[in-house]
């Protein structure tokens, strides 16, 4: 991945065999550890080494060039587009026919979504804003591993300019400039963790600009400073040391610190030892077969994924260990006919500048065209049909409240139904919970709508509505800053809950981050209890949605897959109605007999006397694992109807 030190700009730095070892070293990492997660659980974080390599590289060419006043942006540019695109577009041209032959109609348009992103340099952006609650699978996802591209290729864009003019008025001042702006990216990582999250510090440039940061620090680093002897021997030992352990167990107990920074520094420090190749890690990064995986890197990493993710989507599993080596030797024959046949020639001088660009250009558009068609066509649903075109579409149509629908409640987001003021305090009934609330909305709203009642959804996916016991401290927090605004608004007078009941097995916490016992569903009833008790105190009446029997699996997804390559189906698409019963049959029971709400069935729409049914009809009643299709609601709407009016 990226570009590596020495092997097309040796001429202007000097060959660094180590470094294209500690390339083989990030590479081999990020493709073990999504080969499987067990192999190397920090084996993301090469991803990481590559980042400092590349600030390394790119600021001892500038610092260099700029120096002697040979600086120039044209040049600079037209050495990335040599660097970068041929063999990005040859990897796009190969994925694409691939994501045609294979991929479901939903994921083909992400694909080319995603391809569009990519060739606008904005693939991490893009990813960025495609990863919520509700984001597909990343096997469905050919080009998710390109988001680190775009991080690069936005720091092209302002590093260069920035280093031209340190060097022509401010030289002395140029370590220090970008040790602060290094620091202060940082800064910028460990607030997106505590704020918002760990989407925005994994994907965008500001919050990943202290790791090439750091190379270019390295790149920097006074002659005066440069470690030598033994002093070097000990540096590139302990950034050794901290590559290892970061890749193989990585530190992640420690709250809002970035789990990459051991990795970054032990990167950093192995760059400086290696400067006066007097370190021994040098001297063994520079082993024969560790610098030609390195020079190969990039489009080893441009490969790796699309074999995986191809591989696991058609089979719809994870890889054996016999298919794993298929899959290496695969991307590794590929990678090494990119850069032989591609890379190399197009790196040479003997390929004019205007014909790299004009292939660039003209490769590019050829794709975004290709790209465009794909999302404009809808993910050419023709290419499937019967049992197969039926189940697929339902894959991902789960609702979703539209952004221009959301409102603010308090700390949380909520989505107007039948709403015309989008004033909360209007609202006469409420819809509270999680996805497992919003993906009922449109049934209810269609039921607010002939009622004449103003509503309001409040979701707060992945958390229970409940206070008193949650999936997490946080959660509990959510729960109870929604209820004190439900508890404000004088106007409501029903409050209709739906939650995730699969949760009932899962461990559950109190407000003080105590894990409760929730044998038998206890701590869930109990909790929902006093969540009712609560909003009966508030003089709310109160309509609690039962549970369903949900796939657990990707059904629509996997289930149209297996039907359009012409495998049996290896799961089941339904459940034994005793089994549901034994799951949520004493829940159920204590929830009618309470007598003071309305307590709605679902799953009497789904099972008979003998199953409970993921499929009717031919159609999949499921969304995704555990989401109904929007299309099947209406299979609900006299079941809430129903709820409803016993309380009213």
């Amino acid at each position: 991945m990226h570009t590596r030190v020495g092997s097309a700009d040796s001429h202007l730095i000097g060959y660094r065999a180590d470094v294209d070892g500690l390339r083989a070293v990030a590479v081999i990492s990020v493709i073990a550890f999504h080969l499987s997660r067990s192999w190397l659980s920090g084996g993301y974080l090469g991803v990481d080494i590559f980042f400092v390599l590349s600030g390394y590289l790119i600021t001892l060419i500038l610092w260099r060039e700029a120096l002697k006043g040979q600086f120039s942006i044209i040049r600079f540019y037209e050495r990335r587009v040599r660097r970068i695109m041929p063999a990005l577009v040859l990897l796009l041209f190969f994925t694409t026919l691939a994501a045609i032959a294979l991929l479901l109609p939903a994921d083909l348009i992400g694909y080319g979504k995603s391809m569009l992103a990519t060739l606008g340099f904005v693939a991490n952006i893009y990813f960025w804003r495609d990863t919520d609650y509700f984001s597909r699978a990343a096997e469905a996802k050919p080009l998710l591993h390109v988001w680190s591209l775009g991080v690069e290729e936005q720091f092209y864009i302002i590093f260069p300019l920035l280093i031209a003019a340190l060097a022509r008025f401010w030289p002395r001042a140029t370590f220090p400039a970008i040790a602060m702006l290094t620091l202060l990216s940082l800064a910028a990582n460990i607030l997106a963790l505590k704020v918002g999250g760990a989407s925005p510090a994994f994907f965008l440039l500001p919050t990943r600009a202290w790791e090439l940061g750091a190379g270019a620090m390295a790149a920097l680093l006074p002659l005066r400073l440069m470690p030598l002897g033994a002093v070097a021997g000990l540096l590139g030992s302990i950034g050794a040391a901290a590559i290892v352990i970061g890749v193989v167990s990585p530190l992640q107990k420690y709250g809002s610190i970035p789990v990459a920074l051991p990795v970054v520094i032990g990167t950093a420090l192995v760059i400086a030892a290696g400067q006066g190749k007097q370190s021994p890690i040098s001297r063994l990064l520079a082993f024969g077969p560790l610098t030609f995986v390195g020079l190969i890197s990039y489009s080893l990493y441009l490969w790796h994924w699309p074999f995986i993710v191809f591989s696991q989507y058609y089979l719809v599993r994870n890889l054996n260990l016999g298919e794993m080596a298929v899959a290496v030797a695969g991307m590794t024959i590929c990678a090494i006919l990119s850069w032989r046949f591609v890379e190399r020639p197009f790196r040479s001088k003997t390929i004019a500048a205007r014909t790299v660009f004009l292939a660039a250009a003209g490769g590019a558009a050829a794709l975004a065209v290709a790209a465009s068609v794909l999302i404009w066509s809808n993910g050419l649903p023709g290419r499937m049909s019967g049992e197969a075109a039926a189940i697929n579409a339902a894959v991902g149509t789960n609702y979703r409240c539209p952004v221009s629908n959301f409102l603010r409640l308090g700390q949380s987001r909520a989505c107007v139904l039948n709403l015309p003021s989008r004033n909360p305090a209007d609202a006469k009934i409420v819809l509270l919970g999680n996805s497992h609330a919003q993906m009922y909305a449109p049934v209810w709203d269609s039921i607010f709508i002939e009622a004449g009642l103003p509503g309001l959804l409040v979701p707060a996916n992945g958390c229970l509505p409940t206070v008193s016991v949650n999936i997490s401290r946080e959660c509990i927090a959510v729960a109870a800053g929604n209820l004190a605004e439900l508890g404000k608004l004088a106007n409501t007078e029903t409050v209709i809950l739906g939650l995730t009941w699969e949760r009932a097995a899962d461990a559950l916490v109190d407000a003080d981050g105590k894990t409760v016992d929730n044998s038998n569903d206890r701590a869930l009833v109990g909790g929902l209890d006093d969540l009712i008790d609560r909003l009966r105190g508030f003089g709310k009446k109160v309509v609690l949605i039962g549970p369903i029997a949900y796939p657990g699996w990707d059904l629509p997804s996997e289930m149209s897959r297996d039907l359009a390559f012409g495998r049996p189906l290896e799961k089941s698409a339904s459940l034994p109605a005793g089994e549901f019963q034994r799951q949520y049959g004493a829940i159920i029971r204590h929830f009618e007999s309470r007598g003071d709400i309305g307590f709605a069935r679902p799953d009497t729409a789904l099972c008979d006397s003998s199953r409970c049914n993921y499929v009717l009809d031919g159609r999949s009643m499921f969304a995704d694992a555990s989401h109904i299709a929007k299309a099947e609601l209406f299979r609900f709407r006299a079941i809430f109807s129903a709820a409803l009016a016993s309380q009213h």
